[in-house]
């Protein structure tokens, strides 16, 4: 069983070395691959000083899950219609959370989700995150089709659902290919979002609940 993650305002300095430090090594060797050692090493600490802020590669995992989605969920909180369109909004969060990440990042999501299928724990982990995405989204689309950026009729369930599969795909192939043109694929993504906002609709003598 995966320990509690730890609250936002308890990541010191020292955890927060950790965290970027085992990032870097589940990327280059794997996390099943990977040691508590090699995370000292990667932190510049010793394997006992180490295992007082985590015990075990799951919770470190866990700790990057949660500090993700802490960011996240900060993120997609201040989508605001006074900070401009929603979905100049929405592109720019992409971006911020897609694009400009190391790849390392995608490779290490592409990692846990390989976990998430058989270690229910970590699959909660992940659904939390999601969660986190779909309320700040699903809020913030509800505003935009109330004031008239939207269509009225969007499918907002669909919508959420496309776009979602669209970034994780976008994550598994900037994994997976070292030479994947994350630019000229990140154009595409946005301007499908774009284009399924305003084509993807409910039928006319149908309403969403």
């Amino acid at each position: 069983m995966l320990p509690a993650t730890l609250p936002e305002a308890a990541l010191s300095e020292r955890h927060i070395r950790i965290l970027d430090a085992a990032e870097r090594v589940f990327a280059r060797a794997g996390f099943h691959a990977a040691t508590m050692q090699d995370v000292a090493a990667e932190a510049g600490m010793s394997p006992g000083n180490l295992y007082r802020y985590f015990n075990s590669k799951d919770a470190i995992i866990a700790g990057m899950s949660e500090r993700d989605r802490s960011l996240i969920a900060e993120d997609f909180g201040s989508l605001c219609p006074d900070n401009g369109a929603l979905l100049d909004q929405l592109e720019e969060l992409g971006r911020k959370h897609l694009v400009r990440q190391p790849r390392e990042k995608a490779v290490i999501a592409v990692q846990i989700w390989a976990e998430a299928a058989r270690n229910p724990e970590m699959a909660s982990m992940c659904a939390d995150i999601e969660g986190t995405v779909v309320q700040g989204l699903a809020a913030a689309i509800s505003e935009a089709k109330r004031n008239g950026e939207l269509p009225p009729r969007l499918d907002e369930h669909r919508f959420l659902l496309a776009i979602s599969m669209m970034a994780d795909g976008y994550f598994c192939r900037r994994a997976m290919d070292p030479n994947f043109d994350d630019a000229a694929a990140a154009d595409t993504l946005f301007t499908g979002m774009r284009q399924l906002a305003q084509t993807m609709l409910l039928p006319e003598t149908e309403t969403q609940p």
